[in-house]
């Protein structure tokens, strides 16, 4: 590999960063924020949120974009993905649905998929719902039944019928899908 001549555009630009900072370059934080740990420095995701918020509607989708390109990369970490999580729960559309759905089928990711989900309009977010029901048990399933009741989607009421009879089930399970059912039955009435 040779080394960049002192007046190639490579040089330059290094010297240009040298001049403003003897720490060397910055990392992007719409990608350093996937790798966040709990505990640790939030300065750079705190920078995406600002940006996030003060980005006007019509700039949400470029957002959505960034948001899912850092999701996609490797070496995300819990709090890293659960902040982007909370992110696409602002401006994300049917296009996060996928990423989110995926997520669902991941212990550790359930709870802030679910709730990006939650936050999500059409009939995309529901579906992914409905059908991570059979990826997750306990208080995860019982959560997740109570987004898809809170969504009024009435098309899990078979599912959820057969859930609240399933004596299988744990009985937090049973009661959020019985609660469910009659959240959805007297929404409709």
């Amino acid at each position: 590999m040779c080394a960049a001549t002192p007046s190639s555009p490579a040089a330059k630009a290094q010297r240009n960063a040298d001049r403003k900072s003897n720490a060397g370059s910055t990392p992007d934080p719409w990608e350093a924020c996937v790798r966040l740990e709990y505990g640790g420095d939030r300065s750079l995701a705190w920078s995406v949120r600002e940006e996030l918020l003060a980005t006007p509607r019509e700039g949400w989708p470029q957002a959505e974009e960034r948001l899912l390109k850092a999701l996609a990369l490797p070496g995300g970490t819990e709090a890293g993905r659960a902040f982007v999580c909370q992110m696409l729960a602002l401006v994300g559309t049917a296009k996060s649905v996928p990423a989110l759905a995926a997520l669902l089928k991941d212990a550790k990711f359930t709870e802030s998929a679910r709730y990006a989900l939650d936050a999500i309009p059409g009939p995309e977010a529901s579906a992914a719902l409905r059908d991570g029901l059979g990826a997750v048990e306990g208080r995860a399933k019982a959560g997740m039944i109570g987004s898809i009741a809170l969504r009024g989607d009435t098309s899990a009421r078979y599912s959820l019928a057969a859930i609240k009879g399933n004596p299988s089930e744990p009985a937090i399970v049973r009661e959020a899908a019985t609660r469910a059912l009659e959240h959805l039955a007297n929404a409709k009435a």
